[in-house]
Formats: C-alpha cells, structure tokens, sequence
C-alpha cells in the first residue's frame, strides 16, 4: 500500500439522540470498548430525525441506534449497512422486512434492560398502591390530615398476573414475590408450560389475568398480534380495585378506553410508561386523571441501563467488524443471506484484524 492510499475502516454511526447539546447524555454507553481499535471510525450522526433518511445511514456498517425509526424509505439506496444495533429490547420501530431484504442485521440487547425495567414495574407498582402521587399532590397542596385518609394498599395477599412471560416479567414477579402475593399468574401462548411452573407462576388465560388480578402487568411485545389486545372488552374484566400497570408498548392498550375506564372509575388506577403517541400531547385526558400515573417511557432509564445495552450494543459492533454476525439478532434469516455474508467480509477485510 502505498502512502496516498486510505487505510479501509469499519464505520459506526451512534444516533444524534445519545448526545444532549452536542454531549453525551448517557455517562457510559459502552465507547470506551471501541477505543484503540485502527480498523474503526466511530462517529454521532449529525442530526436527529424522528424517521432516519437514507443519507444519514448511507456511509455506515453498523448504526447503534436510541429512538429513531428505521422504515423502508430510511434504507432505499443504502448499500453498504451492515448492522443496526437497537439499543433497548423492543424492536417495533424498526421494518425488521425491509432490513432483511437490504441484507441488514438487526440485533438488540435484553440482557441489558431485564433488572432495570423489572426494578420499574416494582416501582410502579409500589407507588399505585401507596398511592404516592396522589399523596404527594395532596401534602404539596396544604392538605395534610386529607392526605392521611387516603389508605392505599399492599401486594401482600393479592393476586399479580403478567400478560406475557418473558424475561423482564420472570425477573419482576421474581422481585415482587418477595412481598408474599396469594398467587402470580402469567398469560403467554408462546412458552412451554413447564416454565412457569419453574417459577412458580401459573400459566392462565388472558381473560383470567385481567378478572383475577388486583395487579395487571404489561409485558409483551407489540406486534401486529398485540396491537390493541387490551381493549374495552377486557378492560371490563378487571376488578374495580385493580391497577393496570403498562412498561412494555402503548398501542398494546386502546388507549381511548382505558381512560374511559379510569375517568369513570371502573379500576383503581393506571401506571403508564408508554403511550400510543410518545411524546404524550399535551392535550391528552390522561393528563387530567388523578388515579394514572404517567412517565416518559424512561421509567427504567439508569445509569446501569445504559452502560449495560451499550456495551452489548459495541459488542455487537466488534463482531461485525471481526466478519462474525452480532448476538441478539432479531431478523435471523439474514444471516445466511449471500449480500449480507459479503458485507461481513468486507468489514472483516476493512475492519480489526
């Protein structure tokens, strides 16, 4: 090689939304891993769209992304992307389709979101039955001695039941058995019945988790399956003195009638991370309810949770740069697509050796 010739690098593009006022707004996401590594050029895409457009994935192997959408327009003349590292365990927006037929991997990082989104449903759910948003309101306010009529509730002797059964809801009601519930039920097609009674979980119908549970957990992924599963036909199963408590996917919930449920007081209470549109406009009537307790969809956002996803998330890089498909990859059909082997070669050729 001679000296006017460039060295070939393996790029990778973060999204624009890991940065706040052009500085990293997470302390840790995994870069140091990246560090000293000749073969690769690590960057931040400039800006940030809600909807990638071809350009701003065009020039990269592996895109490590937070929030923006991946839609088959975003990838129309993209060539050279290998990888899109999703850094969370959802996957509803990216066009898992589209990315297969432009020979792009897909992976995530559940090992990094477990312990966190679990230790956020405990939360949550704590914080329905203490009813510590209302009490707070209520202190903040002058009105003390009200405050102290308002009794909230334990887990304790109560029914907890999960619509689905993967890995945050196993590692929550792992946690949440600790507060000695009657029974904890799951709802989950797709898991062998031998697995809940591993976790002494009784495996139920999904009319069952919503009659029977004083505690009704969100956990499944969105898919065109569960899109709206929950809507006013189930909402009236549940008890009157049930919490619904939803960390999972916001159009899972038809959300015009669960609010129609909470204004008239046909549950408890609602605890929401998610919404069918994020951010919640702010004239949404979950935002004059008393009985929901509302956050960004960062309830389980910690300084773990990050460190953890992005450091699988560079991982997964690595690998892509040594010619090897990441862990986690969600479209696996790729994997042995002609296009998509020639793009690994190609980073492994251009990339760490």
């Amino acid at each position: 090689m001679n000296s006017s010739e460039t060295i070939p690098t393996v790029r990778i593009g973060f999204s624009a939304d890991f940065l706040n006022k052009g500085r990293l707004a997470f302390p840790d996401i995994g870069l140091s891993l990246l560090e000293n590594h000749p073969g690769l050029e690590v960057e931040f895409i400039p800006e940030y769209k809600p909807v990638y457009s071809p350009d701003q994935l065009s020039g990269y192997d592996v895109v490590i992304s937070l929030k923006p959408r991946v839609t088959a327009e975003s990838l129309e003349g993209v060539t050279r992307l290998c990888a899109i590292g999703r850094c969370g365990v959802g996957y509803d927006n990216v066009d898992l389709r589209a990315c297969t037929e432009r020979d792009i991997a897909v992976y995530i990082t559940p090992q990094g979101v477990v312990r966190p989104m679990a230790e956020s449903i405990v939360v949550l759910l704590l914080a329905v039955s203490h009813r510590l948003a209302e009490k707070d309101r209520m202190v903040r306010a002058g009105k003390w001695v009200e405050s102290t009529l308002h009794l909230g509730q334990e887990p304790r002797d109560r029914v907890i039941g999960t619509i689905g059964f993967g890995n945050i809801a196993r590692e929550a009601l792992r946690l949440l058995a600790n507060f000695a519930p009657a029974r904890m039920l799951a709802f989950d097609p797709f898991v062998q019945p031998e697995t809940f009674a591993e976790h002494g979980v009784e495996a139920v119908s999904l009319d069952t988790v919503l009659s029977e549970s004083d505690y009704v957990l969100v956990n499944c992924p969105l898919t065109p399956q569960t899109r709206q599963l929950i809507g006013a036909r189930e909402l009236a199963l549940m008890k009157p003195e049930a919490y619904l408590i939803n960390t999972a996917r916001g159009p899972i919930i038809d959300e015009a009638a669960l609010v129609s449920v909470l204004q008239a007081g046909r549950i408890a209470g609602a605890a929401l991370d998610v919404f069918e549109k994020e951010p919640l406009p702010d004239d949404s009537p979950l935002l004059a309810l008393d009985n929901v307790l509302l956050t960004s969809h960062s309830i389980g956002w910690t300084f773990e949770l990050f460190r953890d996803m992005g450091r699988l998330d560079c991982e997964g890089a690595l690998a892509v740069a040594r010619g090897e498909a990441p862990a986690n990859v969600v479209n696996p059909e790729v994997l042995t697509r002609p296009g998509f082997l020639r793009k690994l070669e190609a980073c492994r050729n251009g990339g760490i050796r």
